[in-house]
């Protein structure tokens, strides 16, 4: 993770002026072919951030505190970014029928929520979309967060109606459906097994 990473001032700012794939991935290939995590162009100095105000609300509609207690294995970069697109990721959890904190978890596993991360494959932003599922998904750039975070939603949702599990959706999110079909399951892969557990874990401690 970049330690050098510091905050978007305002999420509506950072979203209109979003990066293209093609700026993303340009400067993601002059790096090094491994999982690396970007510094936005546009992000501010953190004593410049402006308080995101009202507080998220669960699939009940009971309000939450929108600074949850300290996770463990977060740094204080990664809290911050969680505490900025929180609002979001809780709406989209509700606007998708998804299990509340689920979306939450998954985006901490896949980028730290970091809206600029690009993997070695080519997965990008906030939750990890392939060109070819965000493309499936309708998401013209991946890199804006709020577009990213519905197109995630959206997809872990379609695993979830598709599969009937909650550990057979992220292992279909992570590897492909088509892979835990033929696996009847959870693929073999150590990967996906692991990636499965530790989603699992993070959404069981991130519960608000």
């Amino acid at each position: 993770m970049c330690s050098s990473v510091t905050w978007a001032q305002d999420v509506s700012l950072q979203e209109s002026n979003a990066p293209t794939e093609r700026e993303a991935l340009d400067q993601h290939a002059s790096e090094k072919p491994t999982f690396r995590l970007f510094q936005h162009g546009i992000w501010q100095p953190e004593n410049q951030l402006k308080p995101v105000t009202g507080a998220p609300t669960n699939h009940e509609g009971t309000k939450t505190n929108l600074q949850p207690r300290k996770l463990t294995g977060l740094s204080r970069s990664a809290s911050s970014r969680r505490f900025i697109y929180l609002t979001s990721i809780r709406a989209a959890e509700k606007k998708h029928a998804l299990p509340f904190g689920l979306l939450d978890a998954l985006i901490w596993q896949e980028s730290r929520y970091n809206p600029m991360a690009v993997s070695s494959a080519g997965a990008g932003g906030l939750t990890q979309l392939m060109p070819g599922t965000a493309l499936d998904l309708g998401v013209e750039n991946r890199f804006d967060p709020s577009a990213n975070i519905d197109g995630g939603a959206r997809y872990l949702k379609q695993m979830l109606d598709k599969f009937g599990g909650i550990h057979l959706a992220l292992a279909a999110y992570n590897a492909g459906p088509n892979a835990v079909l033929k696996a009847n399951g959870i693929p073999r892969y150590q990967e996906t097994r692991n990636y499965v557990k530790k989603v699992l874990a993070r959404w069981t401690e991130s519960g608000l």
